[in-house]
């Protein structure tokens, strides 16, 4: 299924590795670690000046064989909530 996660995104949920709400960044230094790494990474999809209350990785669907590298996972900041987008993936079922 295809899950819309704002500003004209969608991704497939296959592809969705995790969701993070901005709280759990903030309050994590390993998840805050994580999300430097993807942005000091070029990894980061969608830059938005928006309230971001959640970042989404996910893999490249189209590169399956290495998915040791970063490089191979894409992230993106939402200003959808973490909740809606897990409803969102489990109303598709």
């Amino acid at each position: 299924m295809i899950i819309h996660i704002g500003d004209n995104i969608s991704l497939l949920e296959k592809d969705i590795v995790a969701i993070l709400d901005i709280d759990s960044v903030i309050e994590s230094k390993d998840n805050k670690e994580l999300i430097e790494n993807f942005i000091k990474e070029n990894c980061l999809v969608n830059y938005t000046n928006n309230n971001i209350k959640t970042y989404i990785i996910s893999s490249d669907s189209n590169n399956k064989k290495n998915r040791n590298s970063i490089n191979q996972y894409k992230l993106y900041a939402s200003s959808i909530s973490s909740t809606t987008l897990i409803k969102r993936i489990y109303s598709n079922e």
